[in-house]
């Protein structure tokens, strides 16, 4: 008679679902009550100045501010996208997986995705502000009808609905399943390409050569760790077919003679 042993399953530990519980419940409540002051001060001081002063009264602004403001927030976004997209091609990575736990690699993922795009959200509400361009709202969602160089401020439209679509999917990671997961953060790459075009084409400091640096610098960095996690999944997958593969019987005849 043979005993059956079944293995107890991994349990999360509770502690950490505690901990990255209350980080939330707690970055929820200092954003809402950001948020919640902000528009306490602006009602406040709508009731007694006019929106421009307003506005001049909480920032400095002059006639370049948004034209400053637009540049380097274009440019920290651009920095986050491109630490994003390299993060995410080192998760999978042997060297990632046994120096960094899993869930701090996928947390740091998941900062870094947000922040591009919280940065990138400032980048183009800035535009609204221009003083020598008029930009309305339409122009800032729809690619391709803008006033300043529409064909190529419309890759920086369509690069950011994929960043949004990759990291809201985090949250749908186990309802998509993980293979399918996968294969939408593909979409990384063309937001990154799509992003490196337009700051490249419309950027107004892509002539200099700071900025022709920070642009050859990442897209070395992009395209080195994509074929080292290419090699390296290929060498992967033929070690898992090595060893897959049976080796084959050989029978040994006895012969007399």
């Amino acid at each position: 008679m043979t005993t059956r042993t079944n293995a107890p399953k991994e349990q999360e530990n509770p502690f950490v679902f505690i901990a990255r519980l209350s980080s939330f419940l707690i970055s929820l409540l200092v954003g809402l009550l950001a948020g919640a002051s902000g528009l306490v001060m602006v009602w406040l001081l709508s009731a007694v100045l006019p929106t421009s002063q307003i506005i001049t009264a909480v920032f400095p602004y002059g006639n370049k501010t948004a034209w400053y403001f637009t540049r380097s927030t274009g440019t920290i976004a651009y920095f986050l996208l491109t630490t994003a997209t390299a993060w995410g091609i080192l998760l999978s990575t042997k060297f990632i997986k046994e120096t960094v736990p899993a869930p701090l690699t996928l947390a740091m993922h998941t900062i870094l995705s947000w922040l591009s795009l919280l940065i990138t959200s400032f980048h183009i509400t800035a535009l609204l502000f221009d003083t020598y361009y008029t930009y309305r709202l339409a122009d800032l969602v729809i690619p391709f009808i803008g006033p300043y160089r529409p064909q190529w401020v419309a890759p920086g439209i369509i690069s950011f609905y994929l960043m949004f679509l990759t990291s809201i999917s985090f949250s749908w990671r186990k309802q998509i399943g993980q293979t399918w997961w996968r294969r939408l953060h593909y979409l990384t790459f063309l937001a990154y390409a799509l992003a490196t075009i337009h700051g490249l084409m419309a950027g107004t400091d892509s002539t200099d050569w700071g900025m022709k640096i920070m642009f050859v610098a990442s897209g070395t960095i992009i395209l080195f760790l994509t074929n080292y996690r290419l090699i390296a999944g290929t060498k992967q997958r033929k070690k898992r077919i090595t060893h897959t593969r049976k080796p084959p019987t050989v029978t040994v005849k006895n012969q007399t003679n």
